[in-house]
């Protein structure tokens, strides 16, 4: 059995990603021998997963990697600086597998550099990544003619290069991403693993367990029930919906509605304030941060659930997926890997000026349909394309290729080739004038490139 190497951000650090993994390390650890490596000194929530695994701390990783103990290292890489700083400076020393959850990686060098005061680190990695143009565009940021490059351009500038040129293999979970990547880095194999779905429910005990947990979360069985889960911010678009049920509870289009965003929203998101504005105090209702488990009840006890993202970093939706398992319709805005769903899956509006009529219209289309039918057809596309089953599938198929030598970056390669050359040709012309060295050097790259060509 391979052995493998796995980094990511683990519970309690709250992060979707964290989530994710914790149901992938269960399935992938009997396909790979893992040692799931976690920072110095840190202490996992999971203590049930902790007794199934091999846990090892950053600090052993250099010698273990340095003696070959490893088939494939997988590192799971998102926009959380806090969460992945060190998993990035070890993807960077030791290149392995990335998971890139986010297309864009603009936040996570925001905070890298210019939130630590180091302004040249910024300059350094935009032009790395985007030449001359990224270098203007910084200046531009600096002498304030534009607004942070993160917030409104990410997209263009996604800062993903390095991670790119220093990686084995890319691991996304969109054909969105996977285009992308493929036009900046070409030399990169690339993989696209769909999200997966932890837990899909049994079509017929739809109807009971959204009685049940109703009962248990003291939700009436008359109330239509809408969430929007995980963390709130702007980005999440959530203030579009409360101006949409303002209009709904306006014009009576239906009577008794809940709405429930479910986890901690962001101190720079005043939706408070705006559901008072908006006369919602008794249908809206914050419930702050829950527990996985809580996450999952409310699911199971909605009617639909809301998912929308602008602007986007590229990046995908784990509550997406679970509320797909559960089998409820959701509204999703209709850019990047959202998109790619079916119609009749997830129903999709713009982000412009019609995006609350567009929600309206969603919620009093779903209101009608018959909640049944609509279930078990998500539920049936769910299970063949977002099983946990088919996605380690996935996982297994592509590292496979990568420590086979099936598939390679042409780009990390020939840099190793080329390392590997100089140190030969060090040794080998030692005592000869350098510019003589330097001649045949250059001579000898030129004939590679020739044959890579």
């Amino acid at each position: 059995m391979k052995k493998l190497a796995y980094f990511s951000p683990l519970n309690p650090i709250k992060s979707g990603i964290s989530d994710y993994s914790e149901d992938l390390i269960p399935y992938l650890n009997g396909e790979f021998d893992i040692d799931v490596y976690i920072p110095n000194n840190f202490q996992m929530d999971n203590i049930e997963l902790q007794n199934k695994i091999n846990i090892k701390e950053f600090y052993q990783f250099d010698e273990l990697y340095n003696n070959k103990e490893y088939d494939a290292v997988l590192y799971h890489m998102g926009n959380n600086y806090t969460a992945h700083n060190e998993i990035y400076e070890f993807a960077i020393k030791y290149p392995g597998v990335v998971v890139l959850h986010d297309y864009s990686l603009h936040h996570f060098f925001a905070a890298k550099t210019l939130e630590q005061g180091n302004i040249s680190a910024y300059k350094e990695e935009m032009f790395y990544c985007h030449g001359n143009e990224g270098l203007n565009k910084v200046n531009e940021f600096l002498n304030h003619k534009i607004p942070p490059i993160w917030e409104t351009d990410s997209l263009n500038y996604p800062l993903n290069l390095r991670l790119l040129d220093r990686s084995a293999g890319i691991i996304v979970h969109s054909q969105f991403a996977s285009e992308m990547l493929k036009k900046q880095a070409p030399y990169a194999p690339i993989s696209v693993v769909p999200l997966p779905a932890p837990l899909i429910t049994d079509i017929d005990l739809l109807y009971s367990k959204m009685i049940t947990e109703r009962e248990t979360l003291g939700i009436s069985k008359d109330d239509f029930v809408i969430c929007a889960l995980g963390y709130a911010n702007h980005t999440k678009r959530i203030d579009k919906v409360i101006e949409a049920l303002k209009l709904i509870k306006e014009n009576k289009l239906i009577r008794n509605f809940k709405f429930f965003i479910v986890g901690e929203i962001a101190t720079s998101y005043p939706l408070q304030e705006l559901i008072k504005k908006s006369n919602l105090i008794d249908e809206v209702i914050c419930t702050g941060y829950v527990s996985l488990n809580q996450f999952d009840q409310y699911i199971a006890a909605s009617n639909m659930c809301v998912n929308l993202r602008y602007p986007t970093q590229g990046e995908n939706s784990a509550s997406l997926l679970k509320i797909l398992g559960h089998g409820k319709p959701v509204i999703a805005t209709d850019i990047g890997s959202f998109s790619e769903f079916p119609d009749e899956v997830v129903y999709k509006i713009g982000y412009d000026e019609s995006e609350v009529d567009e929600i309206i219209s969603s919620i009093l289309q779903i209101n009608k349909i018959d909640r049944f039918a609509i279930g078990e057809e998500i539920i049936n596309y769910t299970k063949i394309n977002n099983s946990m089953r088919a996605c380690t599938d996935s996982y297994l198929k592509f590292i496979n290729n990568i420590t086979s030598g099936k598939t390679m970056n042409v780009s990390l390669g020939l840099n190793y080739y080329f390392e590997n050359c100089i140190t030969d040709y060090s040794v080998f012309f030692n005592g000869i004038e350098r510019n003589t060295v330097d001649t045949f050097i250059d001579y000898s790259i030129n004939n590679y490139l020739k044959v890579f060509n």
